[in-house]
Formats: C-alpha cells, sequence, structure tokens
C-alpha cells in the first residue's frame, strides 16, 4: 500500500521561478516540484496537495503563520504517515522553531521542506530536500517536527526543527546546534546520528509532546553582542520592546564596565521601562567569568538551547499573556542540550 503524505505548499524558493533574474512565485512550481519526485522515484507515494499561503518567506506575517498553523491542525493524523510544509529559506529556521513548539503534538512527522535556488536552476537542493523529507516520514519511525536541507554537494540532513540555526551568510547553509543533525538521507536509507545531546529512537517514536499556543508576539528585540555594542544607541521612552533578547559571546559573556558599552546599566535602563531581558544562551555547566558576576535579579537567562529556540519561546509565551521566561525552562520538542 503506498505511503500517504499530506504536501502544504506555501511558496518561497521552491515555489517560484527566475525570470530575466528576478525570483519570483511561480503557479507552476508546485507541479513541478512532484513531476521532479517521481521521474527520480516513480509514483511510489500518494501525495495529498493543498496551498494554504503562497508568499516569499521574507515577506511573512503572523497571519501566514497561523494560517499554515491552522491548515496542518486540520489534518486527520490517521489518514496519512506524514506532512511536509515546503518553506522558504529566508525565515525558515524561526518559522521551523514556532513549528517545532506549536505543532509537536500532532502525531506525525512533518518536515520542513525548502530550496536555496529555484528548482530549474542546477544549484537547487529543493528535489533532494523534498526526497530526504519522503524518506524520513517512510523510514524514520519520528513524530514531531523536522527540517530537511542538504547543504552544497553533502546529503541531506534531518535536523530537529528546535535546533535549527541561523543559516550561514551568503551560503545559506544551515546546521544544527552543536553540529549536531538528527539524521543523514543518503540512497534512500535513513541513518540516525550519534550525539549525546540527541534524544533517542524510543523518544522519537513516542510523541505525545505538549504543544504551546500559536499565539505570537512581535514586540521582542534580539541584540547580538559585539565589540564596542553601544547600548546607549537603544531609545526606549517613545516605544519598548516587550522583551529584548541578548545573544551573547561564546563564552556566556558580554561587556559590563565602562558606561555606554555597560550591559548591566543597560538591563537597568530596560527594567524601569517594564521591558523583559533574557540571555540566550547561557551554557549551564560552564565557568562564569568576572564580567557576568552580579547580573541584576531581572536579567532571564536562557539555559542549554539555541538563541534561535530561546528567542522564539519567548514570543510564543508573550503571545500567550505570560511573561518571557514562562517556557525557558521546558524541553517542549528536544530543544534542550542534555549532555553527559
Amino acid at each position: 500500500m503506498k505511503k500517504a503524505i499530506k504536501v502544504l505548499f506555501t511558496g518561497g524558493t521552491i515555489g517560484s521561478a527566475a525570470i530575466d533574474g528576478k525570483v519570483d512565485l511561480d503557479g507552476g512550481a508546485n507541479r513541478r516540484l512532484l513531476d521532479m519526485y517521481r521521474a527520480e522515484r516513480g509514483d511510489d507515494v500518494a501525495f495529498d496537495c493543498e496551498e494554504p499561503v503562497s508568499m516569499l518567506s521574507e515577506n511573512v506575517h503572523e497571519e501566514q503563520l497561523h494560517d499554515i498553523y491552522t491548515a496542518v491542525k486540520a489534518v486527520d493524523a490517521a489518514e496519512y504517515d506524514g506532512i511536509i510544509i515546503t518553506h522558504g529559506t529566508d525565515s525558515l529556521c524561526i518559522n521551523a522553531h514556532y513549528f517545532s513548539l506549536t505543532l509537536c503534538d500532532i502525531g506525525l512527522p512533518i518536515v520542513l521542506v525548502s530550496s536555496l535556488y529555484p528548482l530549474e536552476d542546477a544549484r537547487q537542493n529543493g528535489l533532494k530536500n523534498f526526497i530526504a523529507a519522503v524518506d524520513f516520514i517512510e523510514k524514520g519511525n519520528a513524530r514531531g517536527v523536522f527540517v530537511a536541507f542538504a547543504n552544497g554537494n553533502a546529503p541531506a540532513e534531518i535536523h530537529l526543527a528546535g535546533r535549527l540555526m541561523f543559516c550561514d551568510q551568503i551560503t545559506g547553509w544551515y546546521r544544527s546546534v552543536l553540529g549536531e543533525s538528527l539524521a543523514v538521507v543518503e540512497n534512500g536509507e535513513v541513518k540516525y546520528l550519534k550525539g549525546q545531546s540527541l534524544p533517542s529512537r524510543k523518544e522519537l517514536a513516542a510523541g505525545g509532546k505538549k504543544a504551546v499556543a500559536p499565539d505570537i508576539c512581535r514586540d521582542v528585540m534580539l541584540i547580538t553582542a559585539r565589540s564596542l555594542l553601544n547600548f546607549s544607541l537603544y531609545d526606549f521612552d517613545r516605544r519598548a520592546p516587550r522583551a529584548v533578547i541578548l545573544e551573547p559571546y561564546h563564552s556566556d559573556t558580554v561587556c559590563t564596565s565602562g558606561r555606554n558599552l555597560n550591559f548591566k546599566q543597560f538591563a537597568a535602563y530596560c527594567k524601569d521601562r517594564g521591558v523583559e531581558v533574557v540571555i540566550a544562551s547561557v551554557d549551564s555547566r560552564s565557568n562564569v567569568y568576572a564580567s557576568a558576576v552580579g547580573l541584576p535579579e531581572s536579567v532571564i537567562c536562557a539555559y542549554d538551547e539555541c538563541t534561535e529556540s530561546a528567542l522564539t519561546k519567548v514570543m510564543c509565551a508573550l503571545g500567550a499573556g505570560l511573561g518571557a521566561g514562562a517556557y525557558l525552562k521546558d524541553d517542549i520538542f528536544f530543544e534542550k542540550l542534555h549532555r553527559s
């Protein structure tokens, strides 16, 4: 009996074509992807397709995220073996984290698939990613939300959606935090990888995770630590964000000396204006540098998960009417890096 897979097309480069050097949405791209798959693999899978949204992913708003969420929730899990969501690469990371938080309880494997170039371009990886998603749904024996992505000529990797990091600049390649993707798909085989922080195959097969509510708050600011970062340039007296996420240096540090560059003073400034401050991420087992000692009690530390995960959790928590740190202690879909 054929496997049955629900495919939700949402646009993106994988749903586009290049005409006169301009990439834009193309109505025939969805059919082209399925035809390319069948030319490669034959008619071995029954695809049931719909298009809840059609967007270039850089233009995503919360309305489109909610439409995709609603389309997935409407799927009868008893009728399908899995769900594939085609998606653009630009906003793939945060949106994957959002779906990991909100759709991890569906009871099916949900795999996001994208392409760095339109399908007619020889450099495209959309077909390889789509094939990997099908293979993972058929043979991976996992429930939850994942991303299939091939970097260059390498085999496609399967990432836990809650561990995907922002893509590399220029190349657009995606990786998992700690460099530990979940599996590699090659020649039709799904090869699970070993890593101290990765969930077991039994855990992945069990499902049963509790998802969070789908509402999301946009009023969150991400600041990345860098040399000579001047915190005094942020003026929240006219309009303040609900929360600030600070991505520290790799050693979990940030400047805490002087005046304008001093994070401690910035944290106090935020507290006075009712802005919650989260440092993400912090390794709970690392040594504490002298510069990080004595941070204000108002600062929330997001431990043992990537910045992208903490950012999305804060946006979802605020969207649900909770405090910024409400979900940061929870391991919702294996985003926490439990290391022995």
